[in-house]
């Protein structure tokens, strides 16, 4: 009697295919990833060209930034508002931070026409309009001078509509009036997502610019609607130890080794940055520190409070409160 062998893998040959299979699987797994961070870091890129182009035909069209504040009367209605919220952590800012109509993302929106545009794929955290003022009087700052008791109802971390970072209504979503809705703008409202920002230079004329290609006008964030200080562009904070929940060692590490700070960059070791002549580019972030000039410090009794960005080299337009 013939009998025939049954074909088939035993054991120890399917043991050894599932390994190889493993195997490769750990080293392609991080290739696609890195593949698919690169293609989310080159649809950033276009996104703050778009930004970008859009603040050079700006530039053009009005030969200056978009402007600063000079309302006297909308300033002494913000004076009036007494040093709360944001008007207390930057007392020079309420009125900056009051009109909602002087926001780039607003005065580009002509020139933009996507809003989509103003969000990074790969943003860690996003920024949404949250305190929305409506448009019923013939100037932006009479409402809320009018329902001055009814400033931020419904929102804690909002005590006060002119020193809330307010927009203006087509921003929030369905939120078309904090005061009388009592809401803010939030993810399911459908307001406007905002992770790439924009530098504070408003008003500066284009004479003043010494290298439009050396101004940085746009670029990538972690939340908020105007670029702070490059190192928190660049890494997320200047103060590990408060938003990282990182311990003195691991902060003194971040502040002083950049192979430890690099996964903290928003692309791939380095941000993408828009100029003021237009163009765009991916910076690695130690090249860029170093092209700019930098602060760093690293001692367990500092609050790191002076790890900031000096605006001293050829890149500027980061600092706010430090213009040049």
């Amino acid at each position: 009697m013939i009998t025939r062998r049954r074909k088939g893998f035993t054991l120890i040959e399917l043991l050894v295919v599932i390994a190889i299979i493993a195997i490769l699987a750990a080293m392609l797994f991080p290739v696609f990833a890195r593949a698919r961070e690169s293609a989310r870091k080159i649809q950033c890129l276009s996104n703050v060209k778009n930004i970008a182009m859009a603040v050079q035909i700006y530039l053009t069209d009005y030969d200056a930034f978009p402007p600063k504040h000079t309302d006297r009367a909308a300033q002494a209605a913000l004076n009036g508002a007494g040093p709360r919220g944001l008007c207390e952590t930057y007392p020079d800012a309420q009125f900056y931070y009051g009109n909602p109509y002087l926001r780039w993302q607003v005065v580009l929106d002509e020139y933009v026409k996507n809003r989509d545009v103003w969000n990074c794929p790969s943003a860690r955290s996003v920024m949404r309009p949250g305190f929305i003022v409506p448009q019923y009087t013939p100037v932006w700052y009479q409402y809320l001078v009018d329902n001055k008791g009814q400033w931020g109802s419904g929102a804690p971390d909002c005590v006060g509509g002119f020193c809330c970072t307010s927009w203006p209504s087509g921003w929030g979503g369905t939120v078309t009036d904090t005061i009388a809705q009592r809401k803010r703008g939030s993810e399911d409202t459908g307001a406007v997502p905002v992770s790439i920002s924009y530098s504070q230079i408003e008003g500066r004329k284009t004479s003043g610019i010494a290298d439009p290609s050396w101004l940085v006008v746009c670029g990538d964030s972690y939340g908020g609607p105007e670029l702070e200080t490059a190192w928190v562009a660049l890494y997320g904070t200047s103060n590990p130890c408060c938003c990282l929940g990182f311990s003195e060692e691991d902060a003194c590490r971040y502040m002083t080794e950049p192979s430890f700070r690099k996964r903290y960059t928003p692309h791939m070791g380095g941000a993408n940055f828009g100029f003021a002549d237009g163009h765009a580019a991916w910076w690695d972030a130690e090249a860029l520190l170093v092209e700019a000039g930098a602060v760093s410090c690293c001692a367990p009794e500092t609050d790191y409070s002076d790890c900031y960005w000096k605006p001293d080299g050829k890149i500027h337009g980061f600092c706010p409160w430090r213009q040049l």
